[in-house]
């Protein structure tokens, strides 16, 4: 089959192409990369998430880099995906494998490739890695027998992460602050991470679907998604604030009063970060909120806008351009941690920002937001297509002059197709990792966001029927 890496690693139903001999070929074509670029000597991390069967794809991997003589740090359990591309930094790695499929449904699972740095792997690496999967050819070495010959060693990142993360917020503030958290990590390998950290800086911790669970308790492990979330409501009496996070611990969300989106924290976050003395750029994807740009805006600070993924955001926060970078879909980065995005940090953030406001409720540092700025309303929409990408093609001839009344400004066409109104936006984008195309529409007044994403949702069933 042909193995193509999305925006963020390559992911497959398990049992059809997510399969251990197809996770033995990527593996050797991973140890045939990091061989030619001369970084097989430092060795390969390779860590797991909670999903089934994670544990036994990992052993997979670990047994084709050692049978490469490549050596191996195996983690000694499953673990977040930022905690990974922690332990590769702090070993001086030449690269990292993670076995997960981050936020995809349980039936899914996925590679990520971490390169030395600790980011995502940019296209230019990854697109190396498919044509050595092409001409792979698979030589692997019994777990038992590396272990033997010394090319294995168990790992464990887990304390000297904690007391990372612990050290790069305000822990005083949050110890006076008192706060009352609920901990939500969708059953993923978050649990008993950022529930830790939040116990040991002074919170008082709540906790609810914390026991690792292979099945997500039957749920989507991502948090951005109302539905996966909904059920925090029930647990949110005696409490403050409630944070959630996905299946690897990479996308964070809130839930207050109601669920809290990543458009909403974003402003919220980087607004935090400037009050902290903090200064620099900011990078968001096209898919993200323009709250950002006005901040920034007000502030004199650069703005990026990169494509979706992750691994557009990671190379402005490695050349120091921007002090944080983020993503619709819940994942944040910060300068002077890993290149990678990584939920457990944002919670611990978001918990500082109250504590260090003074106030107890997402909705009170929303309002603080609103004094500065317009608050936006995002919402999103989907249309399953068997070929996402044929649609990317298409999209090229879509021109409007206006939509639903309104004059489009601006095109901009460097993910997918997104058209700039007069009183808001809207993107039409195939995903990279799911055969979906997606739309994301945001405006100051929310039916004219309802009305954006209806005509984008329309305008892609056409182009659909007619591929």
């Amino acid at each position: 089959m042909s193995i193509k890496f999305g925006t963020d690693g390559w992911r497959g139903l398990m049992s059809a192409d997510f399969t251990v001999n197809n996770v033995r070929v990527v593996a050797q074509a991973i140890a045939d990369y990091v061989a030619s670029r001369g970084l097989a000597r430092y060795g390969v991390v390779v860590g797991y998430d909670s999903r089934r069967g994670s544990k036994e794809y990992a052993k997979a991997c670990a047994e084709v880099l050692a049978g490469n003589g490549v050596p191996v740090y195996m983690t000694a359990t499953d673990v977040p995906t930022p905690l990974v591309a922690f332990a590769t930094v702090r070993l001086r790695a030449g690269g990292a494998v993670m076995i997960t499929a981050s936020h995809n449904p349980p039936d899914y699972n996925g590679i990520k490739f971490i390169p030395h740095y600790g980011g995502p792997a940019s296209a230019e690496i990854t697109q190396e890695i498919e044509k050595l999967i092409i001409q792979a050819e698979v030589r692997a070495s019994d777990i038992e027998e590396a272990d033997r010959r010394g090319l294995v060693a168990y790992v464990d990142f887990r304390e000297e992460y904690l007391d990372w993360i612990s050290s790069l917020v305000d822990r005083d503030a949050i110890q006076r602050a008192r706060l009352r958290v609920l901990v939500n990590p969708l059953h993923g390998s978050v649990a008993g991470i950022l529930d830790e950290a939040l116990g040991r800086l002074g919170c008082e911790v709540k906790r609810m679907r914390c026991e690792k669970d292979p099945a997500f308790g039957g749920l989507t492990p991502d948090p951005t998604l109302p539905e996966s979330v909904q059920d925090m409501q029930d647990f949110m009496e005696g409490v403050d604030v409630g944070l959630a996070t996905d299946g690897d611990g990479d996308r964070a969300t809130a839930y207050s009063e109601a669920h809290v989106t990543p458009n909403t924290l974003f402003p919220i976050l980087l607004r935090h970060m400037l009050e902290k003395g903090v200064r620099g750029g900011v990078v968001r994807t096209v898919a993200t909120t323009h709250m950002v740009d006005e901040i920034a805006a007000k502030n004199g600070l650069r703005v990026y806008e990169v494509p979706v993924g992750f691994k557009n955001i990671a190379p402005h926060l490695l050349m120091g351009e921007a002090i944080m970078g983020g993503e619709e879909s819940g994942g944040f980065g910060y300068k002077w941690h890993i290149p990678e995005k990584d939920g457990v940090l944002t919670c611990l953030y978001l918990v500082e920002a109250l504590a260090l406001s003074g106030k107890r409720r997402i909705e009170e540092l929303v309002r603080e937001v609103s004094k500065e700025i317009k608050i936006m309303y995002s919402v999103r929409g989907k249309v399953e297509v068997d070929r996402p990408q044929e649609v990317r093609g298409l999209l090229a001839d879509l021109e409007p002059r206006s939509i639903g009344g309104l004059r489009v400004k601006e095109v901009i066409r460097i993910d997918g197709a997104k058209f700039i109104t007069e009183r808001g936006w809207v993107l039409i984008r195939p995903s990279g990792t799911e055969p979906v195309v997606r739309v994301y529409a945001e405006s100051e007044e929310p039916k004219v966001a309802e009305s954006l994403l209806a005509w984008g949702l329309k305008e892609l069933r056409k182009l659909a029927k007619a591929r």
